[in-house]
C-alpha cells in the first residue's frame, strides 16, 4: 500500500469505503447520496483498545436495529463489517481507535426515491484515540439544559442512531455560546432524555437514576456497561423517568458515551452540581469501566 497523505484532519489517512481502503483524501461519494441529500442513513461509534473492538455485539445488535428501522437493506450482512473496521484500523496503524461506521441508502433521485440499481454507501473511518484529561474527568464539565427538545419516538426515534442529527448540532451549538461541553435534551413532556451525544445518569442520596430506554432514547453501549457495574458495586439503580428540576438537585450528574466514559457534570445551566467537581460514584464508575475494557479487550 502506498503512502497515503500526512494526516487528513482528525482522522486516519486511510479509509474503508465500499469494500476497498481509500486515501481518505481521495474517498469519494456521489452528490446524489441519500445521506447528504437527506441525511438518510445509520451510523456507529466504536472503541478500539489494544487493537480489538469494545463490544462488537452489542454495536451490531444496535446497528441492525437501526437498519431494519431505517428499512436500509444492507446485503453483506452487518457481521461483515467487522473486517472492514479490521482493515481500516490496521491501515491506520492504530491500536488504540475511536471508529465511526456509516451507511447510508445510497444514490437516490432529485426526489425521494432510489435510483434504479442503487445500492447502500458504507464508510469507516478511524481516529487516534485521545482520552479526556485526567484534570477534566477530576473536575468535571459544564452542561446546558437545551431548549430545543429530542423528538420522540412516534417521528425520528433516538433509539434508531441516524445520521439525520441538525437538531442535535444546534443543541450543541447552544452548548458551546454558554461554554459547556454538552446539551441534554428534554422531551415535549418536560422528562429528561438524554444529551447530544451521551446518556444521562444522576445519583442523588446514594441512588442512582438514568431515564429508561421506554423513555425514547439511544440505548448506549457504555449506559448498558455503566448500569451493570453499578448493580456489581451494590449500587441501587433506576431506570425511569426524571423529572428537569431532578438534575439541578443531584448530589452527583454524569454523562456517558463511547468516547467519555462516564463523565461528570459539576456545572449545569452555570450552576454548581453538588460539590461542584467530579463527584465519587462517576469517578469510581468510569475507572471501573477502563477497567472493564481493558479486560474485554485483552481476551
Amino acid at each position: 500500500m502506498p503512502d497515503a497523505p500526512a494526516g487528513y484532519g482528525a482522522w486516519g489517512a486511510w479509509v474503508w469505503l465500499n469494500g476497498s481502503i481509500v486515501p481518505a483524501a481521495e474517498a469519494r461519494v456521489s452528490v446524489f447520496d441519500r445521506g447528504m441529500l437527506l441525511g438518510d442513513g445509520v451510523y456507529e461509534t466504536l472503541r478500539i483498545h489494544h487493537g480489538k473492538i469494545f463490544r462488537w455485539g452489542d454495536h451490531a445488535e444496535r446497528l441492525s436495529k437501526s437498519l431494519d428501522s431505517a428499512r436500509i437493506d444492507y446485503p453483506a450482512g452487518v457481521e461483515a463489517l467487522k473486517s472492514a473496521i479490521a482493515q481500516c484500523v490496521e491501515a491506520n496503524g492504530m491500536r488504540e481507535a475511536r471508529v465511526r461506521l456509516t451507511i447510508t441508502r445510497g444514490e437516490g433521485d432529485p426526489g425521494y426515491e432510489m435510483m434504479p440499481g442503487s445500492s447502500p454507501t458504507s464508510v469507516v473511518a478511524a481516529s487516534a484515540w485521545k482520552p479526556l484529561p485526567e484534570e477534566r474527568v477530576r473536575q468535571g464539565v459544564a452542561a446546558i439544559v437545551a431548549s430545543r427538545r429530542q423528538t420522540g419516538a412516534d417521528n425520528l426515534d433516538p433509539a434508531l442512531k441516524a445520521t439525520s442529527r441538525i437538531h442535535l448540532v444546534l443543541a450543541r451549538m447552544e452548548a458551546s455560546r454558554h461554554q459547556a461541553m454538552e446539551a441534554i435534551l428534554l422531551g415535549s413532556d418536560g422528562y429528561v432524555r438524554e444529551g447530544t451525544a451521551s446518556n444521562v445518569f444522576l445519583v442523588k442520596e446514594g441512588r442512582l437514576r438514568t431515564p429508561s430506554t421506554a423513555c425514547g432514547i439511544l440505548e448506549g453501549v457504555t449506559r448498558a456497561a455503566i448500569l451493570d457495574l453499578a448493580r456489581g458495586e451494590g449500587l441501587s439503580v433506576e431506570e425511569g423517568l426524571l423529572d428537569a428540576g431532578e438534575l439541578a438537585r443531584a448530589d452527583e450528574l454524569f454523562l456517558t458515551n463511547t468516547s467519555w466514559g462516564a463523565l461528570a457534570v459539576s456545572r449545569l445551566d452555570g450552576r454548581p452540581v453538588g460539590a461542584g467537581r467530579g463527584g465519587a460514584v462517576a469517578l469510581r464508575l468510569g475507572r471501573k469501566l477502563s477497567d472493564l475494557v481493558d479486560k474485554e479487550c485483552a481476551s
